[in-house]
């Protein structure tokens, strides 16, 4: 292994414990105070609390043990100061990855040969972005989504639906507006062929609807109004036209159902979302 490689290796893993002790810092202080400070606030500020807190005592006093009582308030309202300390967290966490992650060499578009160990530096680039969501936890169905791909690069427009797609490289992502991804869709920016890694952008158009378990490789460049079949590859560099549906590895001009073939007509009847009869008469030829 080279001595660039190295370096930047330690690199990545020195910057994932910075981040996360940075980032846990504010959050375990804040935790602390909440602790030490909550149950006066709420007795001095909100004197009718008080009553409840009483009342509680005076039923369960005798089964509760003493710190309890110190601190009623604490306990009453843990769950929800732990999930504010945990996003500041995250919060604070993802703009250290982001951070850490302009110290590692950005690959242009390209083809490199595993020998030149390039490869190895694309890895540890995408590394902040891939274990991101595991520290989300509770949050990761927020994170996972969008607000996490537009943060690591990805360009997407409005109204688009990433959902339970999957974008494999961010910072080679180019969504239009009002698209939408079915389950497991996958989008890479970067294939692996034999002994080289091949980078490029990925680009779709408005109104792109990618079906359910579909690949769509990199330099794929879709147009507007397309439709990608379930379980459907598209092959890298592949342009896809306008207004059309990416079926059997064919792109087929979009019409009305009763106008496809029928073993099309069936598959897509099977396969992808109904399309209302409105829509039908737009759908240029």
């Amino acid at each position: 292994m080279k001595a660039r490689t190295i370096v930047y290796a330690v690199y990545l893993i020195l910057s994932i414990f910075v981040s996360i002790t940075v980032a846990a810092f504010p959050a375990i202080v804040l935790f602390l105070i909440f602790f030490n400070l909550i149950d006066s606030i709420v007795a001095s500020v909100i004197p009718p609390l008080n009553l409840i807190r009483d009342a509680v005592l005076a039923l369960l006093g005798t089964l509760l043990p003493q710190f309890f009582a110190d601190h009623f308030w604490f306990f009453v309202l843990l769950v929800p100061a732990l999930l504010t300390c945990y996003a500041i967290f995250l919060g604070i966490l993802l703009v250290m990855f982001r951070l850490s992650r302009r110290g590692l060499p950005y690959l242009e578009d390209g083809y490199y040969p595993m020998e030149t160990e390039e490869w190895m530096l694309y890895e540890f680039y995408e590394v902040y972005y891939v274990i991101f969501p595991y520290f989300a936890w509770f949050f990761s169905v927020f994170l996972d989504t969008r607000p996490r791909h537009a943060l690591f690069g990805a360009k997407i427009g409005k109204n688009t639906v990433v959902g339970n797609g999957r974008l494999f490289n961010p910072e080679r992502t180019i969504i239009g507006d009002n698209c939408f991804f079915g389950y497991d869709a996958i989008l890479s920016g970067h294939v692996y062929e034999g002994g080289r890694l091949y980078l490029k952008t990925v680009r779709l158009g408005d109104n792109v609807t990618v079906g359910a378990n579909s690949v769509i490789l990199p330099g794929a460049d879709i147009g507007d109004n397309v439709i990608i079949a379930a379980n459907s590859t598209v092959p890298k560099n592949r342009v896809i036209p306008p207004n059309s549906i990416w079926v059997h590895g064919k792109a087929i001009p979009r019409k009305k159902k009763e106008e496809l073939p029928e073993e099309v007509a069936t598959e897509l009847e099977a396969t992808l979302p109904a399309v209302e009869p409105e829509d039908e008469e737009d759908v240029g030829e």
